[in-house]
């Protein structure tokens, strides 16, 4: 066991001693909001961007998170600074809180916050060297009608999963989820909307087009970046939705997620897209990325 520091409700406490309770509606029924992020020589990228989606995402559930924005902000630096991690990643997950078993809501009176940290272990050079293969899975990505916006909601996060089991079954390191399941004979239908957890670019004739935010599309941070700077570099961008075939028919493509920041594909399902991998627009969107997190905006 490592001696990793678990921020638990306002204490720091060693890993085998960070516990929630069981009758935590978060172990419960799944009930509860996350972020994910990425600190770079100690300093925590785009933070207030992610704590803003954190209490919209708790909004969107009826989960009132008993701590302010700068509570949260501290919280997480002081992690991260007793752990003494430089490069880290950073998960914060509140849940609803400890209750009676039952679906209402007002059973639980206080939520639980958690803090953990680790160091980043970056990802393998050659996934960015020659691009990643990725899938486009079986699985619907289809919200229910009751929700209306993007959130990061633990118990949402069940059609990501199944997607991953396939993609992680078929040799891909990412899954696609379209906007329809499959019709007879395994034919895939809809639109591609983002991958489990990722948001998905393609560049046709040197306009990117990402998939626009929604209930089914998550509106991820590195995404944001992306679509900055490609419009800060002149480079034409659609929201719009686009099918697999377009996708594969794609000049480039590309993944942007916290952990990955932005990461080239060189096939889905098999197919090559493009003549190379990363293309010339995944390369100079990514190398300017690059710069701006440096310089720790």
């Amino acid at each position: 066991m490592d001696n990793k520091l678990i921020y638990v409700n306002g204490k720091l406490l060693p890993r085998n001693e960070a516990k929630v309770s069981v009758l935590d509606h978060g172990f419960l029924y799944g009930s509860g909001v996350f972020e994910t992020m990425r600190s770079y020589h100690g300093k925590v990228f785009m933070i207030d961007k992610h704590i803003e989606r954190l209490f919209r995402s708790a909004d969107a559930i009826y989960l009132n998170i008993s701590m302010s924005h700068e509570e949260i902000r501290e919280a997480i630096e002081e992690t991260i600074k007793a752990n003494g991690l430089k490069d880290a990643y950073i998960r914060i997950t509140v849940s609803r809180g400890e209750g009676e078993p039952g679906l209402d809501p007002d059973l639980c009176q206080s939520p639980t916050v958690v803090v953990y940290t680790k160091e980043f272990k970056p990802y393998p050079e050659e996934w960015y060297r020659k691009g990643i293969k990725i899938i486009v899975t079986a699985i619907k990505k289809g919200s229910p009608d009751y929700i209306h916006r993007p959130l990061k909601a633990c118990n949402y996060y069940l059609p990501n999963f199944f997607a991953k089991v396939e993609a992680k079954r078929r040799g891909a390191i990412e899954g696609i989820m379209l906007d329809e399941a499959c019709s007879e004979k395994g034919k895939l239908n809809g639109t591609i909307t983002e991958g489990t957890v990722s948001n998905i670019f393609i560049i046709s004739k040197g306009v990117l087009i990402t998939p626009p935010t929604g209930p089914n599309v998550l509106d991820g941070v590195t995404r944001e970046i992306a679509i900055q700077i490609a419009k800060q570099s002149g480079i034409p961008c659609k929201e719009e939705r686009f099918s697999r075939a377009e996708l594969i028919a794609a000049d480039e493509c590309f993944l942007t997620n916290t952990t990955f920041e932005i990461i080239p594909v060189r096939e889905v399902d098999d197919f090559k897209i493009g003549e190379k991998s990363p293309g010339d627009i995944t390369a100079l969107l990514t190398e300017k990325f690059k710069r701006l997190r440096d310089r720790g905006i």
